[in-house]
């Protein structure tokens, strides 16, 4: 069994194909055998608000918002996402699960790469792997498509990263390709979620984790910015731009309540206890002040107490930087925590091979145990763990998830379903819907969706009553009776 970190000097060490591809095969079935049942959950609500809100962009404004980041568009790369499968698929979830399915196995091979890239072997990247298959304390990252902005970020950050570790272990800078490269991948990550801010800063921790100065002079430190700081002082631009539209930009999403930081300690020590119950999938508990500081401890030791492990320190600060854009939110929790899982993931792998190593090496020197037969051992106590990481996930999948999966979309599916049964009102003329079994917008949300055409007018009860002769005016006239949907006109 290789060491938990390869070794300075040691050099990448040879992996059998075989076995890789072996690797991704299990991956893989593993994967599909926890998340296949998502292909049958129906819409949450957001997810109808998230394709009503791109459908009613022009095409060329959500291109354009790719590549205009101080304009504060909200999340256009969710626009790339939706839109595509809504002008194929309409209302069918079927096609959203499945492509958020694929990104999410896509962000497997990434924790792969990216542990890879920092240093582990391949029991720990494997292992780190199969944590991020499946996540119990997480569940809506894997059923819930609306949380498709984490995915993405969480793809493109790591991509980013993954991308300037390749060319950093060769060591090298990146010239100005590369940085073009680089600076694209990072800007679809910002384009995906708010958490892709602290790439610049993570970047910068990965460079003083692994090329730090060789001394805390002055002639070092500005060859080390100069040098290996480099790419986070860039990237730090495009950042500042992003932040700009977040905050000032015609669409500034801190002007939303929900997204609006609030920079007190009372909000960090909500975010990290509700952070610590989700990822220690411990349902109901919440960890008190004493207990977070004690985690915080602990993970300081094990990262610092193995000096040789680079990894642990970089990940241990990569804990701390990475939920910096969401811990002064109101309510982040579950999906939202996606990149905080994947370090957790690394993090963890990382310690419990590199203890089963330890216990492996001293079953040799006071066992007598040989080399084969520690290589066993060490194989066995892995093995154990990731069976049962897999028996707890699916414990907490049958005992409570499904039902949170059987649940959702219930507002509208039943809806959803009647739509097809009716002739789609002709473009450019009028729809009313005199009631409606939705509050608020959902409806007129619904509505605008099905009937697929922007210059088409759509009434909800929500809007007020029509006049006598607004009524007849109106081409298409629908209402319910309980939650069947009758065509009067």
């Amino acid at each position: 069994m290789k060491a938990a970190s390869d070794r300075a000097g040691d050099g990448p060490q040879p992996t059998n194909r075989l076995i890789r591809i072996a690797s991704a095969i299990v991956l893989t079935a593993y994967f599909l055998y926890f998340n296949l049942g998502s292909l049958k959950v129906h819409f949450a609500l957001d997810d109808v608000g998230n394709i009503d809100h791109y459908h009613n962009i022009t095409p060329w404004r959500l291109v354009l918002a790719q590549f205009l980041p101080w304009r504060g568009d909200p999340r256009p790369m969710g626009g790339l996402f939706y839109i595509p499968i809504y002008h194929f698929a309409g209302l069918n979830p079927v096609p959203y699960q499945a492509v958020l399915l694929a990104l999410l196995l896509a962000n497997v091979y990434w924790v792969y790469r990216v542990a890879k890239l920092l240093g582990c072997c391949e029991a720990a990247a494997l292992l780190a792997a199969l944590a991020v298959c499946y996540h119990a304390g997480l569940a809506n990252l894997y059923y819930n498509a609306a949380f498709v902005f984490d995915v993405l970020c969480c793809f493109f950050f790591l991509a980013t990263l993954a991308y300037y570790l390749s060319i950093r272990n060769h060591n090298r800078l990146p010239g100005p390709g590369q940085t073009a490269i680089f600076l694209a991948l990072f800007l679809c990550a910002l384009n995906s979620k708010e958490m892709a801010v602290t790439i610049p800063l993570i970047v910068l921790t990965y460079e003083w984790c692994y090329h730090r100065p060789a001394a805390l002079t002055s002639e070092h430190l500005w060859a080390w910015v100069r040098g290996p700081a480099r790419m986070a002082l860039i990237a730090a631009v495009l950042d500042l731009l992003d932040v700009y539209g977040k905050i000032s930009g015609p669409d500034a999403m801190t002007k939303a309540e929900t997204y609006h930081p609030v920079f007190t300690l009372s909000r960090i020590y909500a975010f990290q206890s509700m952070s610590f119950r989700d990822l220690f999938s411990a349902g109901i508990w919440s960890p008190g002040r004493g207990a977070i500081l004690a985690i915080w401890v602990a993970l300081a030791l094990v990262a610092w107490v193995r000096s040789d492990l680079p990894v642990l320190r970089f990940l241990f600060w990569f804990l701390l930087i990475v939920p910096i854009p969401i811990e002064f939110l109101l309510g982040k929790a579950q999906a939202c925590l996606c990149l905080l899982m994947v370090g957790w993931a690394i993090f963890v792998a990382v310690s419990l091979v590199d203890a089963t190593q330890t216990i492996g090496r001293a079953m040799v020197r006071y066992a007598h145990f040989n080399h084969l037969t520690r290589r066993i051992l060490e194989a066995a106590l892995i093995a154990a763990i990731a069976i049962s990481w897999a028996r707890e996930n699916r414990h907490l999948q049958v005992g409570i998830v499904r039902d949170s999966m059987a649940s959702q979309g219930f507002e509208t599916w039943d809806l959803i379903q009647q739509f097809p049964k009716f002739q789609r009102p002709r473009p450019g003329s009028r729809v009313a819907f005199l009631s409606d079994p939705l509050t608020g917008i959902d409806m007129w949300r619904l509505a605008e969706l099905w009937v697929h055409d922007l210059n088409t007018q759509v009434h909800v009860r929500a809007e007020g009553p029509l006049t006598e002769q607004q009524l007849a005016e109106t081409d298409y006239i629908y209402t319910f009776e309980g939650r069947q949907m009758i065509q009067l006109k």
